[in-house]
């Protein structure tokens, strides 16, 4: 009888055990489980869906003008946690909720770095049709709309935030800027006029810019333009004079510094340089010229810019002899050497001989890449002892284009990481843009518009035709669009 009250007890303390183990199981379960989800209770009213429409939209706004950064990411996560308070349904108001979260959760996936770059593309089209379908429903209904760009930008930030590589650095280039025009221009095309006209601000011009531009990790532009108040110029054609007080677009836009190694610097003689120098620096950006290399540390990696004004009218074997000369200077294993070419002819999309033989020559002194301007049109990329040679960047926000002879343009995002004490190139990708905002091909409004779809295929295609005649020419470009 002993012997099976003894086993009776073991019998019931290991139940005990096994359901104090149970018990502790649950307990871990519950623990790790989320507990930032919000049972669906509510059935969403009209005024809850405008809410969260506006709200929508305002975050994208805050990640495209912040390029992605942490605290428009924790607004975003925020914002999809309480849909979760809804109950939907089969109607049109669940359906509008159900498609716009899935936008917002492409949207994070790409801060994430874990998605299809597709995945906004997927969801889109569904969530569009949603909004027709609710407004047709509810005609009443208040709801905030962002467009197609709005989308595009708030992905793109994210998207770029995602791709970042720990010990990466990330740096973008773009052409020809200025912010005023030369003296003959028409009164309605002239910038000021254009930018008063839009009732612009230190964001104007590269508002459309800001999710690359504040997304990496350094920008800079090539400003062909004097920055002064001076009357005098020189006895030339073009003659490019801006606002002093318009360097502060730069710091306000997240770019850091400018190239000022070109035909236009000096324009208005001495006096306008010096107010020029003396204007960048009341804005705390950086400039770099020919004969003033910019030596910066930009994500651990020492990187030094140089400029130079190499046109046709200037180049020789003794200029080639120094530019390189000053490369090898510079040039060490465990840095970054970028060289600003001025360079080539008007309007020409492909190279001239003496640029290419400059710019390899250049590569062979050292440098890790060529950024050339001065052709006001995108010109062939060359990819020369596995470094790039971008002959022409092409113009960007440039004052002194106000006819648009040449709207294609790109930002140029360059990768660099350092490897065993050594910096590498990991990749160059573009960001396609036309040179303006308004849909106008006559008329500049001086506003950037990186694009999607088709209008970005064009540049693509562009950029691939004008480089494959050239030896060693870049005929494949990555870049983001999450709509073609």
């Amino acid at each position: 009888m002993r012997h099976y009250q003894s086993l009776f007890i073991i019998f019931i303390f290991a139940l005990g055990v096994t359901g104090v183990l149970t018990v502790r199981q649950f307990q871990n379960q519950q623990a790790s489980a989320p507990k930032d989800r919000v049972v669906q209770t509510k059935q969403a009213t009209d005024k809850d869906v405008e809410k969260l429409s506006i709200r929508s939209a305002e975050i994208l706004d805050n990640l495209a003008e912040t390029g992605g950064a942490a605290k428009a990411q924790k607004q975003l996560e925020d914002l999809l946690k309480s849909t979760d308070q809804y109950s939907l349904q089969d109607d049109p108001k669940s359906n509008y909720i159900k498609k716009l979260t899935a936008c917002l959760e492409a949207l994070q996936s790409y801060a994430h770095g874990n998605s299809d770059e597709k995945a906004l593309g997927h969801v889109y089209p569904d969530y569009v049709s949603a909004i027709t379908q609710l407004k047709k429903e509810v005609p009443d209904i208040q709801l905030s709309e962002p467009t197609q760009y709005q989308w595009f930008y708030a992905a793109a930030a994210s998207y770029e935030q995602g791709r970042k590589q720990e010990g990466e650095m990330t740096l973008t280039m773009v052409g020809d800027t200025s912010f005023g025009t030369y003296p003959e221009t028409p009164e309605h095309l002239k910038f000021d006029n254009v930018f008063a006209k839009n009732n612009g601000d230190n964001l104007y011009v590269f508002k459309n810019c800001l999710p690359w531009f504040n997304s990496d990790d350094f920008t800079i532009i090539n400003t062909e333009s004097a920055f002064t108040s001076a009357t005098k110029a020189e006895n030339k054609m073009w003659r490019i004079k801006s606002d002093p007080e318009h360097v502060a677009f730069l710091p306000a836009s997240g770019v850091e510094a400018a190239n000022l190694a070109n035909n236009h610097t000096m324009d208005y003689f001495e006096v306008g340089y010096k107010d020029t120098l003396a204007a960048f620096k009341a804005n705390d950006t950086d400039v770099f010229n020919d004969g003033m290399p910019l030596v910066q540390t930009i994500g651990g990696i020492e990187t030094i810019f140089l400029g130079y004004d190499c046109r046709m009218s200037q180049f020789s074997a003794d200029y080639l002899a120094r530019i390189e000369r000053e490369v090898k200077q510079y040039k060490r294993p465990d840095n970054l050497v970028i060289v600003n070419m001025h360079w080539g002819v008007e309007y020409r999309e492909t190279p001239v001989d003496y640029q290419k033989q400059f710019g390899r020559a250049i590569i062979d002194a050292g440098a890790d890449i060529i950024m050339g301007s001065h052709p006001h049109r995108l010109e062939s990329v060359e990819l020369y002892n596995d470094k790039y040679i971008v002959y022409s960047m092409g113009d960007f926000a440039f004052g002194a284009d106000p006819t648009l002879l040449s709207r294609m343009t790109s930002m140029f995002r360059l990768h660099f990481a350092k490897e065993n004490s050594e910096v590498v190139m990991k990749r160059m990708t573009i960001v396609p843009t036309l040179e303006n905002s308004d849909g106008s091909t006559t008329e500049n409004n001086y506003q950037p518009l990186p694009v999607f779809g088709k209008e970005a295929e064009k540049i693509v295609n562009e950029l691939v035709r004008i480089s494959t005649p050239v030896e060693n020419g870049v005929t494949s470009y990555d870049y983001f669009d999450p709509f073609l």
